[in-house]
């Protein structure tokens, strides 16, 4: 038996889905009230689908609850850690520290008392460092504290120090650090929001660079290091290199738009954060655009996740690659 946290969100419900290929029985822990459909359409529509379903144990219990975590690991030899929030609204900030940290304390602890043979902890390269020389941002690249950095990051940053915590303790544990994951999912999830923005098309793009990885990828890289030997080991999955134009262009185009050909300038961007903050301060609503999305849309990283492929020999998918299969499944009903 196999648990997965957050099994309904995008990268959750990919690992259920890439676990049950590989024939496991899956344990997948949901909140209670959580949407299921879209990982019953995942898997309903493979050629194999019943079957994979049947290998499906829902169970209900919340990383924030050590009694459901305890009930969850018990008969379980291996955990992929998905649950976590994903937001970069101040008033989640509170919410982010709590679930992000605390969570996946609880997560590891569960793990330790239940003798867990291998833990696999979903991070982000918002835990990793910032390379100031402009070199690409690797595994050892070091976290430095300051004021640029979103709660986000600080949480994601300090939910790894609880992973390396249980290391310490005799917990075999890997780590992984997707870039932008780039997946279908239920609406209003991670980047789901892009594609559900780009949807109506766009004559905007903001300026920055980034790395996209297809969830696919990601899925199949966590059950894979679920064999990988080396505790406490970390690896980058950074993917394709991208420019905002061209994946903003990308998702236009599968939605049948025309491409973005205005750069959105830095000070616009300053600009639309404030006005978006007032606007959800007057009418509480979920912001389109924040302080830290918005000072990340301008940056210009690069990444280097050559740890993982040569470890794994995982060959990525490119990003068109990652947008079809978004698009493809955003409106998805059962097979």
């Amino acid at each position: 038996m196999r648990l997965v946290t957050g099994a309904t969100g995008i990268v959750g419900s990919h690992v259920v889905l890439a676990l049950c290929r590989e024939g496991h029985r899956v344990r997948a822990l949901v909140r209670a009230g959580s949407d299921r459909r879209f990982v019953e359409r995942l898997l309903g529509r493979e050629p194999d689908g019943g079957e994979l379903l049947a290998r499906v144990h829902w169970c209900e219990g919340d990383v924030l609850d050590p009694v459901s975590l305890a009930a969850a690991m018990d008969g379980v030899r291996q955990v992929v850690h998905c649950a976590a929030l994903v937001s970069f609204d101040p008033r989640d900030d509170e919410a982010l520290l709590e679930v992000n940290v605390e969570g996946t304390a609880h997560v590891v602890n569960a793990a330790l008392e239940a003798g867990v043979e291998r833990l696999c902890h979903v991070s982000s390269i918002a835990a990793l460092g910032t390379a100031t020389d402009g070199a690409p941002v690797t595994e050892d690249t070091p976290w430095a504290e300051d004021e640029k950095r979103s709660v986000y990051a600080v949480s994601k940053y300090a939910a790894e120090l609880e992973v390396h915590r249980g290391v310490a303790e005799g917990l075999d544990a890997v780590l992984v650090n997707p870039s932008l994951i780039i997946g279908p999912g239920l609406p209003g999830r991670s980047s789901r929001t892009i594609a559900d923005r780009l949807r109506k098309g766009t004559r905007w793009y903001p300026p920055g660079r980034t790395s996209v990885v297809d969830v696919r990828d990601v899925a199949e890289a966590c059950v894979r290091l679920l064999r990988e030997p080396g505790a406490g080991e970390r690896y980058l999955i950074a993917g394709e290199a991208i420019t905002y134009e061209r994946l903003f262009g990308l998702f236009c185009a599968a939605f049948g738009k025309p491409a973005p050909t205005r750069p959105i300038r830095p000070w616009m961007l300053e600009l639309a954060w404030r006005v978006e903050r007032l606007r959800t301060l007057l009418f509480r609503r979920r912001p389109l655009i924040t302080r830290d999305t918005a000072r990340t849309a301008l940056r210009q990283r690069r990444f280097d996740d050559s740890k993982l492929r040569r470890r794994l020999g995982l060959t990525l998918r490119p990003s068109e690659e990652a947008v079809s299969y978004t698009v493809s499944l955003m409106d998805a009903r059962p097979a």
